[in-house]
């Protein structure tokens, strides 16, 4: 079902609270029942993440609840769409040692990022960073024994030829499959059987990184050349960003890649960055606030990130660090109002300048919002702070570089950020999705998850498309097209491009939806243009995929 910006009302409950139970894994794959008609260029493998269990029994019967969203134990999905449009589903925890230690303990252990608990134990984890990056070192530490929920990415560069899952998938464009997390720290997956194969720091590549502590969940990748960049902060008085570019050694793909620190950027405010920004340019570090306190060392005291970070500073800037990627310098800084956000949606160079969009809060108080008991209350909780789409421009780049380069021993003088526009708070967008063959390059159209606030429902009841250009002519309203199904909770669209398609919205969505009246699940396969429905494969009676965060797909094709 689709509308343009009117959608049905239902007054009557909207039942989405079984995404916050157990999610049983299911380690042997099994067909999924296909209503309507897959298209068959269609083929290929869904990847989902995120967490899987929040409570827990010891085996004195002692109950352990997680207590937030993101402190999830983590789970992985594989949905495989096959040649002639049959379906098949397999998912797999990836973190039973933790899970174990939790049982063992009889209650969840090591600082976490939201779990409130006075009695933990200092250092242990701190979602995967500190057990990594301040004790393992660069060397594996195994590889269930961490949470890495978020974002699952295919073929990073090292990895190839030492353990070629290409082979064993038959798919040649999967030749690994890697999680990440908010931390300093990878894991390496099975592409087929989601088995976890084993977990390492960056600093395994490069000793310089052994004494980071947190990395964005989400790296950015270059698709043209498979450059992985990501930023690695260390805590301290000063706080450190380095700027960081992997790719395949000039030896050849069988040696370990080679790291290159871009940059090392400065600053008094260590801060918890989720996502960050790429063009074919430049790399943009996006220093908005969500800033720890006492240089980091907080979270020693208070067990988890979430009460070590600061209040929201309303007269604080936010910066975005500028470093150029072919000379690997910090080139510019810029300063805006002060905002919060996950997720970068894209950015691009358009001239000199350089065009970034992300999802903005008006500060980090949302992570609060998502603690599980709010989250399971259908008829009290309280509605999470809600993100809307923005537009920076980052004007003149190479004037602010030749102004830096006259002293190169300061750090750029800040240059105002501009705001080309902002959707309005009632067109909320998250969870965002593109054509990937947009990444990097100027694009129209935006897909991601809306809340209505129609609806009895705290989460996302809706799937979004913004087209831009409509945006920038002033068009708001008509900027917007959703999906809605009554008492259905989808999750992010991962937009996958029909082949050879000159249309930037030509292809479809992917979504994983809780049916809340069924108390079931379905991937739901959307017409991009139309956000009408082709097709979609629903789960056996009673299976009920979880509330996780990113997904990712892979065509079988060869590109």
């Amino acid at each position: 079902m689709t509308t343009t910006t009117d959608a049905p009302v239902n007054n009557g409950p909207w039942p989405y609270a079984a995404g916050y139970d157990n999610c049983p894994e299911v380690l042997d794959p099994i067909p999924l029942t296909v209503k309507g008609t897959m298209p068959p260029w269609l083929e290929g493998a869904l990847y989902r993440s995120g967490p899987g269990t929040y409570d827990l029994k010891s085996e004195s019967g002692k109950d352990i609840h997680i207590q937030h969203w993101f402190d999830g134990l983590a789970q992985v999905h594989r949905y495989e769409i096959q040649k002639g449009g049959q379906v098949s589903y397999r998912s797999r925890n990836t973190s039973n040692d933790l899970r174990a230690e939790y049982i063992k303990a009889e209650k969840v252990t090591g600082i976490t990022f939201c779990q409130r608990d006075p009695c933990k134990t200092i250092f242990n984890k701190f979602f995967t960073t500190f057990k990594v990056a301040a004790f393992g070192g660069g060397h594996v530490v195994g590889g269930t024994n961490t949470n890495v929920a978020v974002i699952p990415t295919p073929n990073f560069p090292g990895l190839i030829d030492k353990k070629d899952g290409s082979k064993k998938s038959g798919n040649p464009n999967v030749r690994n499959l890697i999680m990440t997390t908010d931390g300093n720290a990878v894991q390496e997956l099975d592409p087929v059987t989601l088995e976890p194969m084993g977990m390492f720091s960056y600093g395994a590549i490069d000793d310089s990184l052994l004494a980071s502590n947190l990395a964005p969940a989400h790296p950015c990748v270059d698709p043209e050349t498979g450059d992985y960049f990501t930023v690695l902060l260390t805590f301290g008085p000063t706080a450190v960003y380095k700027v960081v570019r992997i790719r395949q050694s000039v030896k050849g793909p069988a040696r370990e890649p080679d790291l290159d620190v871009l940059a090392e950027i400065q600053s008094p405010r260590p801060t918890y960055m989720h996502s960050f920004a790429l063009t074919k340019r430049y790399v943009v570090v996006t220093h908005w606030q969500c800033d720890f306190a006492a240089w980091g060392v907080s979270v020693i005291w208070t067990g988890n990130a979430w009460e070590s970070f600061k209040k929201h500073d309303p007269t604080l800037k936010a910066q975005f660090y500028v470093v150029d990627r072919v000379h690997g310098r910090h080139v510019a800084t810029f300063e805006s109002d002060p905002y919060y956000a996950f997720h970068v949606i894209n950015a691009f160079d358009e001239g000199d300048d350089i065009v970034l969009d992300l999802a903005s809060y008006k500060d980090h108080t949302v992570i609060g919002d998502y603690y599980i008991d709010n989250l399971r209350n259908e008829t009290s909780g309280i509605p999470p702070q809600q993100a809307v789409l923005r537009r920076y421009r980052l004007s003149s780049i190479s004037k602010q570089a030749s102004l830096s380069n006259l002293n190169r021993k300061k750090p750029p003088t800040p240059a105002p950020a501009t705001v080309d526009f902002q959707l309005d708070e009632s067109i909320n967008f998250e969870l965002p999705s593109i054509n990937p063959s947009r990444y990097l390059h100027p694009y129209r159209y935006a897909f991601g998850v809306h809340r209505s606030g129609r609806n009895k429902t705290l989460i996302y009841d809706m799937i979004i498309k913004v087209d831009l250009d409509k945006v920038k002519q002033g068009d708001q309203k008509g900027s917007a097209t959703f999906w809605v199904e009554d008492q259905c909770t989808p999750s992010e669209p991962v937009f996958v491009p029909t082949p050879n398609s000159t249309d930037e919205d030509d292809g479809v969505l992917l979504s994983i939806v809780l049916d809340g009246r069924r108390r079931t699940g379905f991937l739901l396969v959307l017409d991009a243009k139309t956000l009408t429905e082709i097709a979609r494969a629903n789960m056996p009676e009673g299976r009920v995929a979880p509330h996780n965060f990113h997904g990712m797909f892979i065509p079988s094709f060869v590109k």
